[in-house]
């Protein structure tokens, strides 16, 4: 395929740069506090509490999902909605992408990684709920050996959606006032679109039949679920429904051309980031220890969970930590 070395964009001047400016304020905001509740999630499952959660297999996939999540806010926060809601720096900016560059070849999959990545974290999270109520006998077994097999598959098998852009020609388009990413696809058929699509629907498709199987085991089987796994399922439904959002918006962008608007693209991107920051949040509301670790300092943390359980002979005989 013959590309030009150089590819022009122009900033569109329609748009109001101060009203542009304030929707990254009030995106930056938010995608702040989610970057947060991520990174603080992370560090409490992976560090600081690692014993407490390593035999968890929920929590081990949604770390996975976290650090897809984690990509995604840092990439808008740093590169995608700045240069899209400040377009004051377009002009001065943009020129430094019209020739070919491996800087925006490399956010373009990363971002995209990330975004199938998430579609596939979904899919194992949603079976492991649904596990968890209808096989409770085996179900730590069953996710002993499935949980490292996932968290390979969340990595490896979003590249069966972006391996054309890895190959294709990246250029910068405007957008708003400013400007985002498009590519050139190096394979004609292998579109962006149809990828996610198809990993959007699978994924839509896992989560309507797990949701609904766990909602129905839930209500009709109460007592034999304790109530910390009945909280995980809560926790993961509640994230099903933000998927179920970016779904809504995905499909009817690749599907329905003359649907394609300013107002369409910003919904997708306000979806999205429902599903990304919403995850954390949703978690950290639904689980009370996860939730003590992170806003309790390290320090009152130690005193909360040295608990003396008995005194013999004038001396302490034992202490359990939480």
């Amino acid at each position: 395929m013959n590309v030009s070395n150089v590819i022009e964009s122009e900033c569109d001047s329609s748009y109001n740069p101060l009203l542009e400016n304030l929707l990254y304020l009030g995106t930056a905001a938010y995608m702040v506090a989610g970057l947060f509740f991520h990174i603080s999630i992370l560090k409490t499952i992976l560090v600081t509490e690692r014993s407490y959660y390593k035999d968890n297999s929920f929590f081990m996939l949604f770390a996975m999902d976290s650090i897809s999540s984690t990509t995604l806010i840092l990439n808008d926060l740093l590169f995608g909605r700045v240069f899209m809601y400040i377009p004051q720096l377009c002009p001065y900016v943009s020129p430094f992408f019209w020739t070919p560059s491996i800087l925006l070849n490399t956010l373009y999959a990363l971002n995209n990684h990330a975004r199938f990545a998430k579609s596939v974290a979904q899919i194992f999270m949603v079976l492991n709920r649904m596990s968890c109520v209808v096989l409770p006998a085996v179900y730590n077994k069953l996710w002993s050996t499935m949980t490292p097999i996932a968290c390979v598959m969340i990595i490896c098998v979003p590249f069966a959606g972006i391996w054309n852009i890895i190959i294709s020609r990246t250029f910068i388009v405007s957008v708003r006032g400013g400007f985002g990413i498009n590519y050139i696809k190096a394979v004609p058929w292998a579109s962006l679109s149809m990828f996610q699509s198809i990993f959007i629907i699978t994924a839509l498709s896992f989560t309507f039949i797990c949701t609904s199987v766990t909602l129905y085991k839930l209500i009709l089987l109460p007592g034999r679920i304790k109530s910390a796994e009945k909280s995980l399922c809560f926790t993961s439904i509640s994230i099903s429904f933000t998927f179920v959002l970016v779904a809504i918006t995905q499909i009817l962008f690749a599907t329905c051309p003359s649907c394609r608007s300013d107002e369409l693209y910003i919904l997708q991107f306000l979806a999205f980031d429902t599903f990304t920051v919403g995850s954390a949040i949703i978690l950290i509301l639904t689980n009370k220890h996860l939730r003590t670790s992170i806003f309790t300092s390290s320090k009152k943390r130690k005193i909360v969970n040295i608990t003396v359980t008995a005194r013999q002979s004038g001396r302490f005989s034992s202490t359990q930590t939480y």
